[in-house]
């Protein structure tokens, strides 16, 4: 089965979608670091050479290229959910699962909007970002897993894991 994995900056998808790959044998896609990689630019640069809607355009196009994918944990960026297109092919791939981590925690890990690259439109506050994202997350994922703060990382994967896999069986046709 595929996983994707999709929350805001700061969330976790990286360090989750790695360990989780390298727990159960699965393959690991990183969406952004395969963007710097095809363009060899930090994704920050990137972002401020295309403007946002350009950068979205690109990251849809990275997803869509996703087309045989199999046994792999996906990690897009934050922002992939404002191509409705992008997620929709996500969702066909299997269980999309949202990391629902408390404001608080992700103010503490993305303290530069700037320096992270961000996709933000015309917000100024990364509170407010959160605020548009949310139900979007929500929106496009199978499933929520909400990871307190404190919780180990054991423990995260150990959620996260399985929710994908109830999640999988109620979207096999078998």
């Amino acid at each position: 089965m595929n996983i994707t994995l999709i929350g805001m900056a700061g969330a976790g998808k990286s360090f989750v979608g790695k360990t989780l790959a390298e727990k159960f044998g699965l393959s690991f896609i990183d969406i952004d670091a395969l963007i710097e990689q095809n363009s060899g630019k930090k994704l920050r640069d990137i972002v401020r050479e295309l403007g946002d809607r350009k950068f979205i355009r690109l990251e849809q196009q990275s997803v869509l290229g996703l087309k045989k994918v199999k046994g792999a944990v996906i990690s897009p960026g934050g922002s992939i959910i404002y191509s409705g297109r992008a997620m929709k092919h996500l969702l066909k791939l299997g269980p999309v699962i949202f990391l629902k981590v408390p404001f608080s925690v992700i103010a503490k890990r993305v303290p530069d909007l700037e320096d992270r690259g961000l996709i933000k439109f015309s917000h100024t506050s990364l509170k407010s970002l959160y605020g548009e994202r949310l139900p979007l997350y929500k929106k496009y994922s199978h499933c929520t897993v909400n990871i307190p703060s404190g919780l180990g990382v054991k423990e995260v994967i150990s959620k996260v894991y399985r929710a994908a896999e109830r999640k999988a069986k109620s979207l096999d046709p078998a």
